[in-house]
């Protein structure tokens, strides 16, 4: 008779979970249909987006994922973009209402200074909030100290430069050979002040100090540019074999045109990763917050993860999602010992280095 009654209690139990949960669902569908309907409302949104035709084509297609909200994307670099979007906010203007892009030291001190949401906040479809689908959980999607304002959903392994091995005899070499004087006079690197530049210059700063970064200008004597596509043509014609920072972008359009990008492959490195421009950032007072909630669940979704890194070549950190890069592929069983330039961590470094520039600009 016991026995009877503790089994109703279970089977009691279990069905009532089970409403509970139904319950939980229908609201949380009532919910996302509520957010979808006013996304629709607001008709609209105003996105930075990474440079290059690949990524503009695969985020428009949230359009047709969403139909009545419409996008308005304009390219940007981060050093572009940031000193833009600060002296907007200085008059009072309030345009943007997410970043699509990579995350540098401007845009930690901004989020310092209370200038981004937390976009943890907007994570709601189950799939996207689903731990289990994501390298490093949902902690590990986030670059900021406290894990909840930079969302970086691509990683892989990655390297400071890039070399014409065509034009350096077959030699590729490794991070450390690049002040050897042999390569002196055959560097070009995007901006050092922003950027990947500067991201990797900080794991270098922090890993062998400022000895090492100072000879790489010195003596190197590396040419600078703010124009990928002038770094990409000099690597490509071996006027400067080596490109260090130049974006992954301008590799994949490269391919894209025919070039062959296994001529270009990576100098030498170990244990890096970088979410290069796959990575958001929503500032605050954003003009469309709801179809900016509807836009960040819908990028995040496998299906769309799947297609944006076939698209553009890279590595989403979702576990369910093939490889866009194999070649560039993290090993999560060394997790732990990869550094990442972009994360708020290295924030001090990246400083140290802008400091130690202006030796450089005197």
């Amino acid at each position: 008779m016991r026995f009877k009654t503790w089994l109703r209690g279970i089977a009691g139990a279990a069905v009532a979970a089970i409403l509970l949960s139904h319950a939980h669902t229908a609201a949380a569908d009532a919910d996302w249909d509520q957010t979808v309907a006013a996304a629709k409302k607001e008709g609209q949104l105003v996105l930075s987006v990474p440079s290059g035709s690949v990524w503009a084509a695969e985020l428009q297609r949230f359009e047709a994922a969403y139909p009545g909200i419409k996008l308005k994307m304009t390219a940007f670099s981060g050093r572009d973009f940031w000193p833009r979007f600060t002296k907007e906010r200085e008059v009072g203007q309030y345009l943007w209402d997410l970043r699509v892009g990579g995350t540098d030291h401007f845009a930690y001190k901004l989020k310092s200074s209370g200038q981004f949401e937390p976009i943890r906040d907007l994570l709601v479809l189950p799939e996207v909030v689903d731990a289990d689908n994501w390298y490093g959980g949902i902690d590990g999607l986030f670059l900021d100290n406290e894990k909840k304002y930079v969302l970086a959903y691509v990683m892989a392994e990655s390297s400071p430069a890039r070399v014409n091995k065509a034009a350096t005899g077959g030699v590729v070499p490794s991070v450390d050979d690049l002040i050897d004087p042999r390569w002196t006079g055959k560097i070009s690197m995007a901006d050092p002040n922003i950027g990947s530049s500067l991201a990797a210059l900080a794991v270098i700063y922090k890993r062998d100090g400022a000895d090492w970064v100072r000879k790489l200008f010195a003596n190197q004597k590396p040419t600078i540019t703010r124009v990928p596509r002038q770094q990409l043509d000099w690597m490509t014609t071996g006027r400067y074999p080596i490109a260090w920072g130049m974006p992954t972008a301008q590799i994949t359009e490269y391919a894209q045109r025919g070039g062959d990008a296994s001529q270009l492959p990576n100098v030498r490195g170990a244990y890096q990763w970088s979410n290069g421009v796959g990575a958001l950032q929503m500032p605050t007072k954003a003009p469309h917050p709801n179809a900016t909630k509807v836009f960040v669940n819908w990028l995040l979704t496998k299906d769309v993860q799947a297609h944006l890194m076939k698209g553009v070549q890279l590595n989403s950190r979702r576990k369910d999602v093939p490889l866009g890069a194999p070649d560039a592929a993290v090993d999560f069983t060394k997790l732990s010992q990869y550094t990442n330039g972009q994360a708020e961590e290295y924030e001090p470094y990246q400083d140290k280095v802008t400091e130690l520039l202006r030796e450089f600009a005197r």
